[in-house]
């Protein structure tokens, strides 16, 4: 080979180290990227033969750069306490979207929550990437089903359609004959339409219009004419509210009966519709509908509502008891639990947490929250044959590479965490010992071409 190709091979030398030492170089500048992904560089030798050489065939001939491999290994877990802030812990990676769908892979899970449009939020990176996802209530997705999810900056108002209470009721009250239709009346003083004392109690019920308006119910209770009967009788507290005109009977809306059995349940119910102002009492089926229900009619708008007091009626008229049923007990009056499902209107509030299992909840000022979207992680069989880097700690597909599509959670092939970010899986103190053993060969490289050309020199000179 000569003293010319020993010049060549220590130079080939310095070029695989100087390329080396800038792969390290950028390992360690990104020491404090999130999700960053170290490289490795490979060499490889060279060989170089010359036919009908005998003394050179097969001779090496230096060093060549054979490849820069990307190192995938789990980053450290930070908690940032940021809910949007998320860590992947196992194998995955986020998928993002940019304003043209151009679709790209990350383990960078610092996110936001950026305006989308007038009437929408969506979370974004810095980049201005869209964070995408599936359905709330999906179990498995495709690359195709995954999408930008908005999150609405405001939660329309929901009109009540269902009222459950538990309510325990007096056993000690007097029976009387007389009822609570007979004693209500609008026309005789519009503030009170049933007068106190005409009535053995009272509970004040707060629901919802569907403007989000809240509505105040009474539910007058009165012992029948035998002790193991209460009537009941719903009306507003306000009853100018009530929209379908005037008459003894404006704003009340059900009433019915309700009898209990030897040991305090109820064992039969018979309610009927108020449908108008003058008393007109349509009666409820409950065998078919289960429930009480009746249509409210406030300010123009109407709603139906079933009124839960904790059994329902079957087809053969029997009843079956559910959670928190109302009973006759030997005590004072209770309301022991009350829910409706109405609700006023809200304005976004914030992101609480998104769930191992990559559930988006939004919750808005009205205590109510709103599921957004269930983000799923994209995997591949094979990292470095599937994905090359793009900057910014995007990766992109190859050609031909699909990624398998997952749903996070405990169990599987990773889980979300979220108030957390992946930091940089770059090894420092390996980083440092692979630089001086650079920085060795480089020095040695060097000596061996300052070498060849001393002797390259000596051998000019005698000549």
């Amino acid at each position: 080979m000569g003293i010319f190709g020993t010049l060549y091979i220590g130079y080939s030398g310095l070029f695989t180290d100087s390329h080396a030492m800038n792969i390290s170089a950028d390992n360690i500048t990104n020491l404090n990227t999130t999700g960053f992904k170290a490289g490795r560089y490979e060499f490889g030798d060279v060989i170089r033969n010359a036919v009908g050489e005998v003394f050179t065939r097969g001779a090496g001939y230096g060093a060549t750069p054979k490849a820069t491999r990307w190192l995938f290994s789990q980053g450290g877990i930070q908690t940032t306490d940021v809910p949007t802030d998320l860590a992947i812990s196992g194998r995955g990676f986020f998928v993002v979207s940019d304003s043209k769908g151009n679709i790209f892979f990350t383990r960078d899970g610092q996110f936001m929550i950026n305006e989308a449009d007038e009437k929408n939020f969506a979370l974004q990176n810095s980049l201005g990437m869209y964070l995408l996802g599936a359905d709330p209530n999906a179990t498995t997705a495709g690359i195709a089903d995954l999408k930008t999810h908005l999150i609405p900056k405001v939660m329309p108002a929901k009109a009540t359609s269902k009222v459950s209470v538990q309510l325990l009721l007096n056993a000690n009250r007097p029976t009387n004959t007389e009822t609570l239709l007979s004693k209500y009346d609008w026309t005789a003083d519009p503030t009170k339409p049933l007068q106190d004392g005409k009535y053995d109690w009272v509970f004040d019920w707060d629901i919802y219009d569907p403007l989000g308006q809240k509505i105040t119910l009474k539910a007058y209770f009165d012992r029948g004419d035998n002790p193991n009967t209460y009537e009941v009788l719903l009306a507003l507290a306000d009853p100018t509210k009530d929209t379908r005109g005037d008459g003894k009977f404006k704003g009340a809306f059900l009433y019915g009966t309700l009898t209990f059995g030897g040991n305090g349940e109820v064992v039969s119910a018979d309610f009927s519709q108020i449908s108008d102002p003058s008393g007109t009492l349509s009666p409820l089926d409950l065998t078919t509908l289960g429930q009480p229900k009746f249509t409210l009619t406030v300010d123009g708008r109407t709603q139906d509502i079933t009124l839960d007091l904790g059994f329902k009626v079957n087809p053969d008229g029997s009843i079956t008891r559910l959670n928190y049923p109302t009973r006759l007990s030997a005590n004072p009056f209770a309301q022991l639990y009350f829910s409706q499902d109405g609700y006023e209107e809200g304005v976004f509030d914030r992101i609480e947490v998104i769930t191992e299992e990559g559930s988006i909840k939004a919750w808005y000022t009205n205590n109510k929250d709103l599921p957004v979207a269930k983000l799923f992680l994209a995997d591949f069989n094979g990292y470095e044959e599937s994905l090359e880097k793009v900057g910014n700690n995007l990766f992109r597909a190859k050609a031909n590479a699909t990624p398998f599509i997952f749903a996070p959670g405990a169990g599987e092939r990773a889980r979300i965490l979220s108030g957390a970010l992946e930091t940089s899986n770059t090894d420092l103190a390996q980083e440092m010992v692979h630089l001086i053993l650079l920085q060795r060969a480089f020095q040695s490289n060097s000596r061996v071409i300052t070498t060849a050309d001393q002797m390259l020199e000596d051998f000019l000179r005698q000549r």
